[in-house]
């Protein structure tokens, strides 16, 4: 029988704490998921969980509650990931910026379809760049959308959208900006988004069940989500598909520690070049000490450390993940209620590893408003 599990709940903008100079202990193994059970356990009710840490050479996944479709979650479930498709998406740009011939600086009308034309501010273009630090002066969505969301939809939308702001100048999340970002590769590169994923990146990465449309076998380990009321969500958010690199992937807790251990620079890889560009900060971001660098939000410590996290909610789905590469340590939370506090449960989980202080000052996650 499934086991049920409780979550605390929290307002939107959970809280990452640290402590400057803290000494990091060595975790063994087994005592990472004794971390992971007192976290969740301390928490409000959720259908299902997958959360995997790691610290050094130690890491620990745990699997809790249920999927509605097939018992406990495990390693292979797969889960929409909402958001964190972004960081995707960015590292198509880096990657393209350094070795293809698409780069940040590109005005985004290069790659706009004939006839639609990106807004401009008194003469100054949405560059490439600017749609992946959210600096793009684009709203977060799409305005009275009627579901399916074709791509050509969105761009007609952005063509005639009314800039308030210079590009470059003011951080404004969008969810937008990456849907014409990745359709900006796909026009341009060929192949759709999951394709140039695969491409690129998945399938250097070892990733092989990260991807926006399902295989039959892989959409046969798709748990279900759930709306806060407890009822069924839609599989597909309205913002679809021509949302699909900006909240568009699924995967599974296997893969997204796979992401996090090459995040972390432990994956060998000619990829790895890039995760500077990547952990770049790009722009002030919400908070104090905090940045956005190509789809990744940070926040460094007061001694220096730099904390990189991303979330995701799409339909009933909500996941997280955060990482400190310096001191080698990170967190993955995935799950398919909504309402369940996934970046407070990762935010725990970092400060329980590294024995810190629960008052430390704080570091705010995205809010979980969908894609």
């Amino acid at each position: 029988m499934a086991r049920r599990i409780v979550l605390t709940t929290a307002a939107a903008g959970c809280l990452l704490a640290w402590v400057a100079g803290s000494a990091i202990p060595a975790i063994a193994q087994a005592d990472l998921g004794r971390v992971i059970d007192g976290v969740v356990a301390s928490a409000s009710e959720c259908n299902g969980l997958a959360i995997g840490v790691e610290q050094g050479a130690a890491r620990a996944e745990r699997f809790y509650g249920d999927t509605g479709n097939h018992g406990r979650p495990n390693a292979d479930t797969e889960f929409g990931i909402g958001s964190i498709t972004k960081t995707l998406t960015a590292m198509l740009l880096a990657y393209q910026d350094q070795q293809g011939d698409m780069h940040f600086n590109d005005p985004l009308n290069r790659y706009a379809p004939p006839g639609m034309q990106a807004p401009s501010f008194n003469g100054q273009p949405i560059r490439l760049l600017h749609l992946a630090d959210h600096t793009s002066g684009l709203p977060r969505m799409v305005g009275n959308v009627r579901p399916p969301l074709q791509p050509e939809a969105m761009w007609r939308f952005a063509s005639r959208y009314r800039l308030q702001t210079a590009p470059g100048e003011k951080y404004l999340y969008s969810n937008l900006a990456y849907g014409l970002l990745a359709r900006a590769f796909v026009r341009h590169l060929g192949g759709s988004e999951d394709q140039l994923y695969a491409r690129i990146i998945t399938r250097a990465l070892g990733m092989p069940d990260t991807a926006v449309k399902l295989n039959p076998a892989q959409h046969a380990r798709l748990s279900l989500s759930y709306r806060k009321d407890g009822g069924v969500a839609p599989e597909t958010g309205p913002g679809f598909p021509a949302m699909a690199g900006a909240g568009g992937a699924r995967s599974t807790l296997r893969d997204m520690m796979r992401y996090l251990d090459f995040n972390l620079g432990k994956v060998q890889t000619p990829l790895a070049s890039l995760l500077p560009a990547m952990f770049e900060p790009r722009h002030a971001s919400g908070g104090p000490n905090a940045s956005v660098g190509l789809g990744w939000e940070m926040r460094n410590r007061p001694d220096g450390t730099k904390v990189i996290h991303k979330d995701g909610a799409v339909t009933g789905f909500r996941s997280f993940i955060v990482f400190a590469p310096s001191i080698q340590t990170g967190a993955v939370v995935l799950a398919n209620k909504a309402g369940c506090q996934v970046a407070k449960l990762g935010t725990q989980l970092m400060i329980a590893m590294n024995a810190l202080d629960r008052n430390a000052p704080e570091i705010a996650a995205q809010d979980e408003k969908e894609e």
